[in-house]
């Protein structure tokens, strides 16, 4: 063991050569096994691009350029239409109040609320003149901002929800006798903890793919006659804003149906007055139906379809 030691120590040539075989022998290894392992990456993408196109080719219509270019047209035509129907949407989008757009930002919750203040007079007395009953402290579903003035990054938001809850108030409170019982925010779901008024509301709610965002809910309950309700309905669409029903619950006050008896009564009066000479009976046509009132309850969202691509400002 001494000796071979000894000849390793006095000839150093063959050390060297044996420390540089290994290395290469190393490196020759790693390169093989790269080599493999890519060749088999390779066999299996080639095996999965042939499985596709024995699909396609057991397809029928089988792929081809005059099939290509009919799908890119109908890809095309299909893009056309739905920027047409953004560009629809956004019609439906909701202004803000004119003296808030101009007003600083300091300035925006004093305007809000003395806009808000307005709004609720004007319809109170709008419903006073048509003898319609709204419920009691009716606020324009704005109750928290009655006393108390909004944070200043709420107020866009805010603003647009009041814009469309006036309107809506206005379409209610327009007809004659109407009897609204409920006009508020719905309550959050059961298990969720109330946010603190304090803390400014999102201005955009959570990121998400869908094309809208829901700017506000509204919850009516109110009683009215069918004609007024057929009005409402039609008012809302067409209204300038995109209001979407989430329920709708109708009840009529008079919850049985007129007697059979009453009925035949009715059919079998006689005339008051046999008709004169040259004048043609008139016959007196029964009242079946009645004319009872209809409890109606909404729960509504408001949405918005924002431009999620805005143009780009070209440097002049």
């Amino acid at each position: 063991m001494d000796q071979l030691k000894t000849f390793f120590e006095k000839n150093k040539g063959p050390k060297v050569f044996g420390a540089v075989f290994i290395l290469l022998f190393c490196i020759a290894g790693w390169f093989a096994v790269s080599a493999w392992l890519d060749m088999n990456s390779a066999e299996q993408e080639l095996a999965g691009e042939c499985q596709k196109l024995s699909g396609l080719l057991g397809e029928n219509p089988a792929p081809s350029e005059a099939n290509l270019s009919q799908l890119i047209k109908a890809v095309e035509s299909e893009k056309s239409s739905l920027k047409e129907l953004q560009a629809t949407l956004q019609r439906f989008n909701i202004s803000e109040i004119p003296t808030l757009q101009k007003a600083k930002p300091q300035d925006a919750p004093r305007i809000l609320q003395d806009t808000l203040r307005d709004r609720v007079n004007a319809i109170k007395s709008r419903a006073s003149a048509n003898h319609s009953a709204l419920p009691q402290g009716f606020y324009l579903a704005m109750e928290d901002y009655e006393n108390k003035l909004p944070l200043p990054e709420d107020c866009t938001q805010l603003s647009k929800q009041i814009t469309v809850f006036n309107w809506i108030a206005e379409k209610l409170v327009s007809h004659n006798g109407l009897l609204i019982e409920e006009f508020a925010k719905p309550a959050p779901a059961s298990g969720q903890a109330a946010k603190s008024d304090r803390k400014p509301l999102p201005a955009n709610p959570a990121k998400n793919d869908l094309p809208y965002e829901t700017r506000a809910a509204l919850k009516l309950s109110f009683r009215c006659d069918q004609a007024s309700l057929r009005e409402i309905l039609n008012d809302f669409s067409r209204s300038p804003y995109f209001l979407l029903i989430d329920s709708l619950k109708l009840q009529n006050t008079a919850t049985e149906p007129p007697k059979h008896e009453t009925a035949a009564q009715q059919t079998s009066q006689p005339e008051a007055t046999p008709p004169q000479e040259g004048e043609q009976a008139v016959q007196r046509i029964p009242i079946v139906v009645g004319r009872e009132m209809v409890n109606v309850t909404f729960r509504i969202q408001v949405l918005e379809f924002p431009d999620r691509n805005p143009p780009k400002a070209t440097a002049k």
